[in-house]
């Protein structure tokens, strides 16, 4: 058995994870293949196989697609990987699919732009700069519904697939927030 060093975790990802997703309770093909954006159709979700204290055997986690795609600098052989404990494990996913943010990252919601006059839904934007939180994790100063300014395109968003659900949420890293109104 391998073991883990540099701080790093033994992690299991499938790189067909988002091959298929259900839609109206359908089972659909993607055509991943002409995806140009790999935040669309790379791996994001892993299980650990050898853990740290904050993530042990078997837990479920979202991590940064360039992890598991090839080539991977991560990649051991079959579908593990070495991967560093760092802000780029997003956090851990419960039964339910609905994420713990861990290592700084916050989970939001991105604030939709304003307009003085009815706008198309497909034409609407969110704003660049400014998130409301949703689930804070451990970083303590932020709380659930707080609105949050960061730096300008902080806010990442992370596609992962759930049992064949297609689930999108926005993550913003401690560091990269400049203010809050409470």
């Amino acid at each position: 058995m391998i073991k883990a060093a540099n701080s790093k975790l033994i992690v299991r990802a499938d790189p067909t994870q988002k091959n298929e997703i259900k839609i109206g309770g359908v089972v659909m093909t993607a055509a991943l293949l002409f995806e140009n954006n790999y935040r669309e159709k790379s791996p994001t979700v892993g299980v650990v196989v050898q853990g740290n204290e904050c993530l042990k055997e078997g837990d479920v986690a979202l991590f940064h697609h360039n992890h598991f795609y090839q080539p991977s600098p991560y990649w051991i052989g079959d579908d593990l990987f070495s991967v560093p404990f760092n802000k780029t494990i997003f956090g851990v996913l419960d039964e339910s699919g609905n994420i713990t943010p861990m290592c700084g990252n916050i989970i939001c919601e991105r604030v939709p732009v304003e307009y003085a006059m009815p706008v198309p839904v497909e034409q609407q934007k969110t704003h660049i700069d400014r998130a409301r939180v949703i689930n804070p994790g451990q970083v303590i100063p932020y709380k659930p519904g707080e609105l949050i300014f960061h730096r300008p395109h902080a806010g990442y968003d992370i596609v992962y697939n759930w049992f064949g659900e297609e689930r999108r949420v926005t993550k913003v890293h401690e560091d990269m927030v400049i203010g809050v109104v409470g």
